[in-house]
Parts: structure tokens; C-alpha cells; sequence
């Protein structure tokens, strides 16, 4: 199988990864400095940036980021310059929701996030659709820790969303505040942290809660690139973390249901007006829980993934758009956490436009974590992705 590495280091793992998607990440690397000097930042800032910035990871992810460089035939800071660096060029616009046990039909806790992306000029050719970024699935079986899937750019170890076997799910999002509408790409940014970095790290954790403080404690020392949530997710409660580049604010569910668009519930305050689609996309899902809370099922969830309220366009949390720079959705994974068994938890991905993905058996697909060997090869290699990223369904 060839992106899920069964044991062996951070290094072998990374050796894999970048061996058997060499083409890809060297066409994902060359477009990540391309944006850089759209924004006239040079190679040499980006890489002494990247430095400082590296202190604020664990020695395994560095290790795990050597072994993608070596596997790949790149240098080591070029490589590490594209993860600790990708979300200052290339944010994620996201949509996440998630309920409780007491909410749901099982008992058992959902989550769900729709992964959406902004695209760009330079996102051109064989491994760029309509000018965005590819996804794939990374599945990782590890003898010194949780096993973890999700969903990641290809060439990055940062996950958009994921699941460990010890029952967490994470998500991660921008926030549109009216200080980011007004800030542009600088190398202040580059000295801050990875919002998929640090879910991925998180998901090392036994709690959400854990996750959840060993992230915000990173980001008191050092805020996020840019605005954002991070959302974790495990079967006995929900942690939010908001971070803008002053403060910070944290969220505990025991019970219930939440969700998160691109802004800020608890600092709503800073949240920028002018961002209709994020409080759209905010009050169609607070809907949707509510709505059918007690009935919840992982069914339902993909169902809300598709859903054209306020759409099809934008403004839906199943988003569209005529034109490449228009936030759109990429993929999206629905998770319903086993307590009893956390291996036993329960995942589905789709990679693609949600509503036409889910709809078409080649393009989704269920696992636990006893089954990763069997996720078929095209959602790991970005294959399926290129396929099903359409704004029409593909065949």
C-alpha cells in the first residue's frame, strides 16, 4: 500500500511518502515559491523564517519532513520552508461541524469538516485542477504512536482533518477577521505557526482536551500565521481553540453540538463584517444540528457536507464558483468516534466536490482503523481527486 508506512521512524515514513509522490511534491514545491515571489518575498527570507519557526515543532515531524526530502530528491529547508510555511500562501477555507453523544442516534460522537481553498494563478498544470490544490489521503501506521488518517495537501504532513486511534478528530479553519482583510502577506507571518501542523501533532495526544492545551500553549508563545480554529473532537467532548494575532480563546462542549465557519464564535468580535458567506455557512449548520438533534447519524453528516442552502455558490456549505479564486470545496471526511473500542472508530472520506464525491461509490470511501490497508491506492496518490474536483459531476 503505498502511502501507509506500518512502523518503522518518522524518517522511514517520510521516505515513503516522498518517494512514491516525488512528481507531485516537486510540482507542488515549485508553485509554493512561485506565490512567494508574486508577493515579492524572496527564497533566502522564507527560508531563515522557516528556521526560527522550526524550534516550535517536535523533533518527529522535523525528522518525518527530512525523510519526504530525501525520499524526494529536495533539499531539507526547501521542503521544510513548504509545511511550516503553506498555510501563510494557501489557507484553508473550511466548514466543521460536530455533535455530542447525547445529540446522536448512536450515542457515539460525529464530527464532519468540508475542506474549501482559494485558488491561484500559479496553481497551473498537470497536478492543478481549475487552479487548485491537490488533495490526497494520508494514512500512517506508527509502533511509537497513534495510528492517524486524514486528508493533506499532497507533499505536506499537516492534515486539514483527521482522526488518530485513540478516538480524536481534528479540524482546522481561517477565521476572516477585519485585521486579516486589511493584512497582507509579510514575513511577521512566516514566524508564526501552522494551524494543520499543529493538528497533526495534536492528534499525538489522549484527549481532546490534551490536544487542545498543547496547541494553545504553543500559540501563546507564538500565534498562528493567520486567524483561525482549530477543532478536537473525541467521544466524550469537543474542544475549540480560536487564536488571532494577540489573543486567544477556548471553547469546552461536554454535551451538545458546534460548528465553525471562517470566523470566531467566542471573539466574535473581531470577527469582519463584510464576510457574509462565513455567517451564512455558520447559521446553516447551527440549523441542521439543531434541527435534527437525537436523530444524528454519520449519514446525516454527509448529507449536511452536500447541503446548497444558501447556494449552490459561496454562501453553502457544499461551496461552488465560477471563477478559480472564489473559495471553493475540495474534499470532506465525516467521523463517528468509537469509546469503547478507539480503533474501532469509524471514518469516511470523499475527495472532491462534496456533493457530486459522496454520490459516486468511486469516489468515497469507509474504513477503520484495522482496514487502512485496504483504502484503495487512487485516494492516495491524489488520483480520485483530479477526477472528482469538478464543478459538474465527472464520470
Amino acid at each position: 500500500m503505498r502511502l501507509i508506512t506500518c512502523g518503522g521512524t518518522p524518517f522511514s515514513r517520510g521516505l515513503n511518502y516522498g518517494t512514491l509522490l516525488k512528481n507531485t511534491i516537486h510540482f507542488n514545491l515549485e508553485k509554493f515559491w512561485l506565490a512567494f515571489r508574486e508577493r515579492n518575498i524572496d527564497r533566502v527570507t522564507v527560508l531563515q523564517k522557516t528556521k526560527q519557526v522550526s524550534q516550535n515543532y517536535s523533533d518527529k515531524l522535523i525528522e518525518e519532513i527530512k525523510g519526504i526530502a530525501h525520499g524526494a530528491e529536495l533539499e531539507f529547508n526547501e521542503l521544510l520552508a513548504f509545511n511550516l510555511c503553506h498555510g501563510v500562501i494557501f489557507t484553508d477555507e473550511c466548514t466543521v461541524m460536530f455533535a455530542l453523544g447525547n445529540t446522536t442516534a448512536s450515542g457515539k460522537s460525529l464530527f464532519m469538516k468540508n475542506s474549501d481553498k482559494i485558488g491561484a494563478e500559479s496553481l497551473v498544470g498537470s497536478d492543478f485542477h481549475q487552479h487548485k490544490e491537490i488533495n490526497v489521503v494520508l494514512a500512517i501506521r506508527d509502533e511509537n504512536g497513534p495510528d492517524i488518517v486524514g486528508v493533506a495537501a499532497a507533499g505536506s504532513t499537516g492534515l486539514k482533518m483527521g482522526v488518530s486511534s485513540l478516538g480524536i478528530a481534528v479540524g482546522a479553519n481561517i477565521s476572516r477577521t477585519k485585521e486579516l482583510a486589511q493584512r497582507k502577506v509579510d514575513t511577521t507571518q512566516m514566524r508564526a505557526l501552522d494551524r494543520t501542523q499543529l493538528g497533526r501533532e495534536g492528534l499525538q495526544k489522549s484527549t481532546a482536551l490534551e490536544a487542545a492545551n498543547y496547541v494553545s500553549a504553543k500559540i501563546a508563545n507564538n500565534p498562528m500565521a493567520t486567524p483561525g480554529n482549530l477543532e478536537f473532537v473525541d467521544s466524550t467532548s469537543g474542544v475549540i481553540v480560536e487564536g488571532s494575532y494577540d489573543r486567544l480563546a477556548i471553547q469546552i462542549l461536554k454535551s451538545g453540538i458546534a460548528s465553525r465557519a471562517n470566523s470566531f464564535v467566542v471573539m466574535k468580535d473581531l470577527n469582519n463584517p463584510n464576510d457574509v458567506s462565513s455567517y451564512c455557512r455558520y447559521s446553516r449548520t447551527q440549523q441542521l444540528l439543531r434541527e435534527n438533534t437525537g436523530n444524528l447519524t454519520p449519514d446525516l453528516m454527509k448529507q449536511f457536507s452536500q447541503d446548497h442552502g444558501n447556494g449552490p455558490g459561496p454562501n453553502s456549505i457544499c461551496r461552488h464558483g465560477t471563477h478559480y479564486t472564489e473559495e471553493t470545496s475540495l474534499s470532506s471526511m465525516v467521523v463517528e468516534i468509537d469509546e469503547n473500542n478507539p480503533a474501532n472508530t469509524r471514518f469516511w472520506i470523499s475527495l472532491g466536490k462534496p456533493c457530486h464525491a459522496w454520490q459516486n461509490s468511486e469516489a468515497c470511501f469507509e474504513a477503520s482503523f484495522n482496514e487502512l490497508e485496504q483504502i484503495p491506492e487512487q485516494f492516495l496518490n491524489g488520483d480520485i481527486w483530479k477526477r472528482f474536483y469538478t464543478e459538474e459531476p465527472s464520470n
